[in-house]
């Protein structure tokens, strides 16, 4: 039996921003990229794709006149910042993707770096180990001021868990648990008032 290719050269697994930059659309759209390695990510199930839909048509309503507010879905977030502990010649390529970004406007042509985002937002399972552990440890790190994460239970919404980053600016804490409806100030005077089945709403 011959040996899968990152038996014998563990750096198969591992992947450059040109490399990604190189790849077709459909291979980008479906993959992460976190310190070099490639994760595979799921594709969206209606019922997700319809709330991220009505939370961002919420989200774009309810921004101040002032600052220049955006709110944008599956797009690259590069990271500004890495792993301290990793030393200059080891730190490798990361983004994550998350369902729902609001940013800071950004200037025409520019990527997006975590440094613009001001409110993270994945929709996800209630046994979602990458969710509640990695992206939520990761975003703090990056200095996102809040993280919501919008559980799902079937088709849909359980309760969406907001947190907030905490004095140390590394870490979260849970702020609260909506529960029926998402009633709550974000950083920017982004107030958003909605029910949980205007966000389920064909």
């Amino acid at each position: 039996m011959s040996l899968p290719a990152w038996a014998t050269d563990p750096s198969s697994l591992l992947l450059t921003e040109e490399e990604y930059e190189a790849l077709p659309e459909d291979v980008c759209r479906s993959i992460e990229v976190v310190d070099g390695r490639v994760v595979f990510c799921e594709s969206p199930t209606p019922a997700h794709q319809r709330v991220s839909r009505n939370l961002t048509f919420a989200l774009l309503r309810a921004r101040p006149e002032a600052p220049c507010l955006d709110v944008l879905q599956d797009t690259d977030m590069r990271y500004r910042h890495r792993n301290p502990h990793v030393t200059q010649a080891g730190k490798r390529f990361t983004f994550r993707r998350p369902d729902i970004c609001v940013l800071r406007c950004l200037l025409p042509g520019a990527r997006l770096w975590s440094g613009d985002v001001l409110v993270a937002v994945e929709i996800t399972s209630s046994d979602d180990e990458v969710d509640f552990n990695d992206k939520r440890a990761e975003y703090a790190a990056q200095g996102i001021l809040a993280y919501l994460i919008v559980v799902m239970d079937g088709d849909g919404i359980g309760s969406v868990e907001e947190h907030r980053l905490d004095w140390s600016g590394r870490n979260y804490q849970l702020a609260a648990v909506h529960r029926g409806s998402l009633v709550t100030e974000l950083p920017e005077g982004l107030k958003i008032d909605i029910s949980f089945v205007e966000l389920e709403q064909v």
